[in-house]
């Protein structure tokens, strides 16, 4: 019966829900019900956990379409296009559940490691992605669905078609997001997996730059690297991550007139890798502190992009930080040991 409890937990508060909406259904719109139903799953996984919220998004689904779309009591959907904003909203539901999840499973992780101060920090970073950046893309995408839903008979074909895209755009940001919150919460577990070997660092700046060609269609980068390099031992998919997170920060305060460079250099011991834009510099009260998750700066929401950046180098044993780039800008530079590096001819 205990294991049960988180279960019942969920079906009551959706039930709960369900009825209020249902008293109220005249005096409220589809995107009310929506948002009262999000709130509920997000509810129900801070406090339950992920499955129970699974259930609470399923519930919310199906009561949704029961009770509040017409034709009501059926689940016979009359209009097609309500299909898909009911898609949308079961979408947004599981994956607001599984985000504030994610916030709670690291919660109790730390509080059994007696790391409680480093949860509590963590928690307020993933709660704050929760409610401040993943608000974003989900208004995007019920703001496009309803307009498609209320507008579709008028609008030009490819007006409709631009809304779809932006609705996938959207769920591919919210994918991304999902996916970095996976990967700090692996670094802060220490549970990261390495399959480390010698590799080219010249060659991960010139797949990180042929990516970001195919995204953007624009030369932004430039590759500069000595003629004889050493390898490095180090794991090639996660310093790709790391090069394509430094080289992502650093176009979005490029110039357009201005490439980015990509450097490599050997140091005594270590093999260094620089990023340099030629935007605004970074200040030095806040050089560490942007490589804490979801830090708010001067410039805006950092995100976690260089936290990830950052805990995947000093897995490797080596370090990240941030230099004036000559003539203005910032420059990101990482280390990696040279240890076991061998001559390239």
């Amino acid at each position: 019966m205990r294991a049960l409890r988180p279960y019942l937990v969920a079906v009551l508060l959706t039930t709960v829900t369900t009825l209020l909406l249902w008293i109220l259904r005249p005096n409220l719109t589809p995107a009310n019900d929506s948002l009262l139903y999000l709130l509920t799953a997000l509810v129900v996984a801070i406090s339950q956990g992920t499955r129970p919220s699974l259930l609470a998004s399923l519930l919310s689904f199906l009561g949704f379409n029961f009770f509040l779309v017409k034709p009501y009591y059926t689940f016979h959907v009359a209009d097609p296009r309500d299909v898909l904003d009911l898609l949308v909203f079961f979408a947004c539901a599981t994956l607001t559940g599984q985000l504030a999840s994610y916030a709670r499973i690291q919660a109790e992780r730390a509080q059994r490691s007696r790391t409680f101060e480093e949860a509590d920090r963590l928690k307020t970073a993933l709660l704050h992605a929760v409610s401040h950046d993943l608000r974003t893309p989900i208004t995007i995408i019920k703001t496009s669905a309803s307009n498609l839903l209320t507008f579709y008979a008028t609008l030009p074909e490819n007006e409709r078609i631009e809304m779809l895209r932006g609705i996938e755009n959207e769920a591919d940001q919210l994918n991304k997001m999902v996916g970095n919150l996976l990967d700090i919460s692996r670094l802060k577990a220490g549970s990261l997996q390495m399959n480390r070997g010698l590799n080219s660092l010249e060659e991960v700046a010139g797949d990180v730059a042929a990516r970001a060609w195919q995204l953007t269609h624009q030369e932004r980068i430039q590759i500069c690297f000595p003629d004889s390099i050493p390898l490095v031992c180090f794991d090639y998919g996660l310093i790709q991550q790391v090069l394509s997170n430094l080289v992502e920060n650093s176009l979005r305060y490029e110039p357009p007139d201005r490439k980015i460079e990509i450097c490599g250099e050997p140091a005594q011991d270590e093999m260094r890798v620089l990023v340099r834009n030629h935007g605004p510099s970074v200040p030095a009260e806040e050089r560490d502190l942007i490589f804490e998750p979801f830090y708010h700066g001067t410039g805006g929401n950092i995100g976690l992009g260089l936290a990830i950046a950052k805990g995947i180098v000093e897995a490797h044993g080596g370090r990240l930080w941030i230099e004036d780039t000559p003539g203005g800008g910032a420059t990101f530079v990482f280390s990696l040991p040279s240890d076991g590096s061998e001559e390239v001819q």
